[in-house]
Formats: C-alpha cells, sequence, structure tokens
C-alpha cells in the first residue's frame, strides 16, 4: 500500500476562505475508495498559514505517517490555471504577514543551506495528465511566503515523491477558470501518477 499525503492550508490574509480545504475533503470524500483499490492509501492534513508553526505541525505529520507521497496543496488566488511547481527556493518574503499577522524573520527558510531544492516527482507528465481536466501551467518556483516554506522543508525531511501544486480560486463551469470538481479530479489524477513514481522507485535496484 503507497502511503499518500496531502495537505491543504487554512485562511490567511486576502483569502479568508481557502479552496484547498474543499479540495482535500472532497478528494476524501470522491476518491479515497477509489484509491484504496488501487493500493493507494489517502491521508489529509490541513497546515497552518503561520512562519513560526508550519514547519511543526508539517513534520508532525511526516513523523507519523512515514508517506511514500506528499502533495501540498496552497492557493493562488491571481492566477486562473493550476500550477505544478518544479522547486522550492532558501528565501521568504518580509513584507507579507502570514495568518497570525506575523512576519517573516529571516529572509532564508534555512539560513546558510542550499539555494534550491528540485521537486522530487514527473511535473511534466503530470501536467499533462492535469491538463485534460483544467488548464495546467509549469511554475519555475513556489514563491516566498508560507507554501514555499512548506515545500522545501518537505524536500529535506520527506522521503518519496513530494510535489506542490498551486491552484486558482474555483469558478463555476469553463475551463479557462476550473470550479472545484474540475480541480478535484485533476489532483487525482497527479495522485495516481505520483504513487506510480513511487512503486516505481522501490522497485528499482540499488547499488
Amino acid at each position: 500500500m503507497i502511503k499518500v499525503l496531502v495537505t491543504a492550508f487554512g485562511a490567511f490574509p486576502g483569502a479568508p476562505w481557502n479552496p484547498t480545504l474543499a479540495l482535500a475533503r472532497e478528494l476524501e470524500r470522491r476518491h479515497g475508495k477509489r484509491l484504496a483499490r488501487l493500493s493507494i492509501a489517502l491521508h489529509t492534513r490541513i497546515l497552518p498559514v503561520r512562519f513560526a508553526e508550519v514547519e511543526g505541525a508539517l513534520a508532525s505529520a511526516l513523523d507519523q505517517l512515514r508517506p511514500d507521497v506528499v502533495l501540498h496543496l496552497g492557493l493562488a488566488g491571481r492566477r486562473a490555471a493550476l500550477s505544478v511547481e518544479l522547486r522550492a527556493l532558501n528565501r521568504l518574503g518580509t513584507l507579507g504577514p502570514d495568518a497570525a499577522g506575523a512576519f517573516a524573520t529571516s529572509h532564508a527558510v534555512v539560513a546558510g543551506d542550499r539555494f534550491q531544492r528540485v521537486a522530487r516527482w514527473p511535473a511534466h507528465r503530470i501536467r499533462a495528465a492535469m491538463d485534460q481536466f483544467a488548464i495546467t501551467r509549469l511554475s519555475m518556483d513556489a514563491g516566498d511566503y508560507v507554501c514555499n516554506q512548506t515545500l522545501y522543508r518537505s524536500l529535506s525531511r520527506a522521503r518519496g515523491v513530494v510535489g506542490f501544486i498551486h491552484v486558482p480560486r474555483p469558478r463555476k463551469g469553463g475551463r479557462h477558470r476550473p470550479g472545484l470538481a474540475r480541480m478535484v479530479e485533476a489532483i487525482a489524477v497527479a495522485l495516481i501518477l505520483m504513487s506510480g513514481e513511487a512503486r516505481a522507485s522501490s522497485r528499482a535496484p540499488r547499488a
């Protein structure tokens, strides 16, 4: 059984309702049993949009579940497409407050660490598969907010396949600004591909 962790975020300034919460809930409701039949165990967690707390919450979830696949979902409200992130950068913006009204106290996620960490997933195949349901684009990095902090820490701490998808605010109908249902289907396909990658990696011979 492949263990999958999907995380969502709560509200933050400018986003009193975060659609990733609904996406995580609907993934479980619509696809939990289907994924189980494919030997994929889906677990979801909600992470706080707080610079000082998100790393502890993430570490707790990773230590408890020890997942083979980690997929983070975040909101990018100004975008119209789903964004498959290619990397996390060792940077934090210090001008935007988090959900507690606090600001990042450093420009780096981890002082003195490497500049970037590349997402560990078949990004191009995932983008193409998700694009059947909603327009999906590759994104060079996960920004400089709590989303980027989360992905950077996951890539340094979690084993296996790790990625991040930024989603737009959902709209009813229309492929160019996807609704919640289309995004759920797209993310379910991404999870299946990520789980396949995890299985292939576990079967690969080791030197």
